[in-house]
């Protein structure tokens, strides 16, 4: 059976040492301070803070919309890194500008992002193990007090459960990215960064490990957040140009 011609090929990407992930923070540092685009990068990242909490508060449904509206503003921030990577000026308004031609497809992709999470709580229902799974995604959303609450063997089973879920947080890292920059259809913009990110584990490990060393900062002094906020955005872009834009 011949392949689809017109099946969308995946993007390609690179692989690159363990210590590029501490250069996707060094190089999205610089982005922060390049052109005067400090105040502009810490008031979009106030404001998704603040429609995030928004859309937390709101009953039954606010974890979904958390997601959807999550994918739609990080393809507007990922534009506006782009830009201003090519020499240009950042806007506030670029926050929103997700919300254009590309906003179906960061929905859809933001959809089934969320179809695999509710696939990976019934499984794990299944197995006994379901009343654990808000306590590890409040892990992974930064609520490790509720996860320093429980026992050791709740903890491990958490930890067994953020495993599980990985794959997930991959495909979702980068897909935003490949959807506004890249063009790439939803399906394939969650495969390609899931391919691209279970490709490049070590780099993502620093990465990771950096990053979680930066939030305990951020958060003992409270005020680190305004910063650390747009550089998990700007990160993020370095890390797609890093491993696509170089791609060979």
């Amino acid at each position: 059976m011949q392949p689809d011609a017109t099946a969308p090929a995946m993007p390609a990407f690179r692989s690159v040492a363990s210590g590029q992930g501490r250069q996707w923070w060094s190089s999205a540092w610089q982005l922060l301070f390049h052109g005067g685009a400090t105040w502009t990068w810490i008031a979009m990242g106030v404001i998704s803070l603040i429609i995030m909490m928004v859309l937390s508060a709101v009953p039954i449904l606010g974890d979904y919309m958390n997601e959807i509206a999550l994918f739609v503003l990080t393809g507007g921030l990922m534009r506006s890194a782009d830009k201003g990577a090519a020499g240009g000026k950042a806007m506030v308004g670029d926050l929103f500008s997700g919300f254009d031609a590309s906003m179906s497809s960061l929905l859809l992709a933001a959809v089934l992002v969320l179809v695999g999470w509710a696939i990976v709580y019934w499984a794990l229902a299944l197995a006994g193990v379901g009343a654990l799974f808000g306590a590890a995604y409040a892990a992974m959303t930064g609520n490790w007090a509720l996860l320093l609450g429980l026992g050791i063997g709740s903890m491990l089973a958490c930890v067994a459960i953020l495993i599980v879920a990985t794959p997930l947080m991959m495909a979702g890292w980068l897909a935003p990215a490949l959807i506004v920059l890249k063009n790439q259809p939803p399906l394939e913009a969650l495969k390609s960064s899931l391919a691209a990110c279970w490709a490049n584990v070590g780099a993502l490990t620093v990465y990771g490990l950096l990053g979680i060393g930066f939030a305990v900062l951020a958060t003992i002094t409270v005020v680190g957040w305004l910063v650390l906020i747009p550089l998990i955005a700007l990160s993020t872009y370095t890390a797609y140009r890093d491993l696509y834009a170089q791609a060979g």
